[in-house]
């Protein structure tokens, strides 16, 4: 199958895009550590939080190899 310039160019760009969101939400939900002072609401929703993160990740690298 003959993939044109254009799509090639497309794909790279959807690629970067993807990395790009990857970093971005790594950074803005970073792994949680909870304390002894955290409620249990708080470490549920940074959990939940980070394991869409973690998915997110997972899902990236099956597709790329």
């Amino acid at each position: 199958m003959l993939t044109s310039h254009n799509m090639l160019s497309l794909l790279e760009a959807k690629g970067m895009q993807a990395n790009a969101l990857a970093l971005a939400a790594q950074e803005t939900f970073p792994p949680f550590n909870p304390t002894p002072t955290d409620d249990m609401n708080t470490i549920m929703y940074k959990a939940g939080q980070r394991s869409v993160v973690e998915w997110l990740i997972e899902k990236m690298e099956d597709s790329n190899g």
